[in-house]
């Protein structure tokens, strides 16, 4: 079996390709506006009702679409072009934008109106995730694919950093208006960058029914331990915590007791600790094992809620938001690359939509059982009982997966999915 190539070009290897670094910079802009827009509503949110049920209500509507869409999202991923999907679902996401502008400038927006454009950005995300995380690996030469695959997640974390603080800035002095059509903006920007580039040519895979098409990337998955534990992974770090960081509005009010600026400074210390850990695993990341830093990661993030409950200092809670930056990074990155580099190209996109669903899924859920639970007994214990599980989950997955210890291999499958037709009659295994 052959193992994909060590790219020896150096950790930013990825950036000397021109494509992938016009896509990288467009990409971290719009994510950052998008983080913006993600800190802004749940504090508009929040000013209107007062409740952390509606703040995560908020958060399940703008992502629980995609956990239903992800199995569609990756057949698309795999059976059209990756290109124009994520074209034809900017333009929605740019559109919401705007129709947020609007409504907030005419001061018609509304928590049940939040919530229906929400619903829009959800959908679109749900079937724009699988062909963006599809599309990074046509930008580069194998060579390059794991430089890709971490630079891909470092923007997207540093885009955390940047986002918040930006948003807080211009909610403050200019108004929630100026975040929603900067976000558009930026859309707009990455729809340019993404019908300039040119991506390495997909050989079409063989026509199938659709349902047949769908059911060979879950048995694909199904069959490999490794992208099993990937999924199950991507959602337990989604749920118990992603609440953190979605749920921030409500324990900057309660019970820190700061306003916008402290909640973007919650937000962005997460941010900050995802930047500096992005920054230690592409330097670092090919001397240590995925499954150690995902475990790592796993134990960082059982101690940021716990850390962000046990006072109601601010400094702490900043302490806390700023270890669960480094956990997300950690377990985000390994996951990512288990899955990117241990599938055939024409499986790409339903595997990794399989570990999307998988984060979309815990992200909204723990949101909001989170809120609601929250509203009736604290958002405090709510975080304490999420560090818990986390700390249950490691335990688990050491007992029942070694570790995570599958997940290390870096393997081209080209041999494997050849191994998993079945030999023809006559010959000899």
């Amino acid at each position: 079996m052959n193992t994909l190539p060590r790219a020896r070009s150096g950790a930013l290897a990825a950036l000397r390709h021109r494509d992938f670094a016009l896509f990288w910079s467009a990409a971290l802009l719009s994510n950052a506006a998008n983080w913006m827009q993600q800190f802004t509503v749940p504090f508009i949110m929040y000013e209107m009702t007062a409740s952390n049920t509606w703040v995560g209500a908020a958060a399940f509507t703008s992502l629980f679409p995609a956990v239903g869409l992800a199995p569609v999202a990756g057949v698309l991923a795999d059976r059209f072009s990756r290109q124009r999907v994520m074209v034809i679902t900017l333009w929605v996401h740019t559109l919401v934008c705007v129709a947020f502008a609007v409504l907030w400038m005419t001061g018609e927006l509304t928590p049940w109106r939040i919530l229906g454009l929400n619903l829009l950005i959800g959908i679109a995300l749900g079937i724009q995730a699988s062909s963006w995380q599809a599309l990074v690996p046509l930008l580069v030469p194998a060579s390059s694919l794991l430089s890709a695959i971490r630079l891909n997640s470092a923007q997207f974390t540093a885009s955390r950093a940047i986002g918040p603080l930006t948003g807080a800035a211009l909610l403050r002095f200019v108004g929630a208006g100026s975040v929603f059509v900067t976000n558009a903006a930026t859309y707009a920007l990455l729809i340019v960058v993404l019908v300039a580039v040119r991506p390495r040519e997909v050989v079409p895979p063989v026509r199938q029914h659709l349902r047949a098409f769908l059911m060979a990337g879950l048995a694909f998955v199904r069959r490999r331990s490794a992208l099993v534990q990937a999924v199950t992974t991507g959602f337990a770090m989604a749920y118990f915590g992603g609440a953190l960081l979605h749920l921030a509005a409500g324990l900057a009010s309660e019970d820190f007791k700061v306003g916008e600026t402290g909640l973007a400074g919650l937000i962005t210390a997460a941010g900050v600790g995802s930047v500096i850990g992005s920054t230690l695993i592409i330097a670092y990341g090919d001397r240590f094992d995925r499954s150690r830093v995902a475990r790592w990661g796993l134990g960082l993030y059982a101690a940021a809620p716990l850390l962000a409950a046990a006072t109601t200092s601010y400094a702490v809670g900043l302490t806390g938001y700023f270890v669960s930056g480094v956990a997300h990074v950690c377990v985000a990155i390994s996951m990512n690359a288990a899955i990117q580099s241990q599938v055939t190209e024409e499986m790409r996109g339903r595997a990794i939509s399989l570990y999307i669903m998988g984060v979309f899924a815990g992200w909204p859920l723990g949101a909001l059982v989170g809120g609601w639970i929250g509203d009736h007994v604290g958002l405090r214990l709510v975080f304490a009982i999420n560090g818990l599980m986390l700390v249950g989950y490691l335990v688990a997955i050491h007992i029942r997966w070694d570790g995570l210890r599958s997940i290390d291999a870096n393997r081209d499958l080209a041999d494997q999915a050849a191994a998993d037709q079945p030999s023809p009659p006559g010959s000899t295994a």
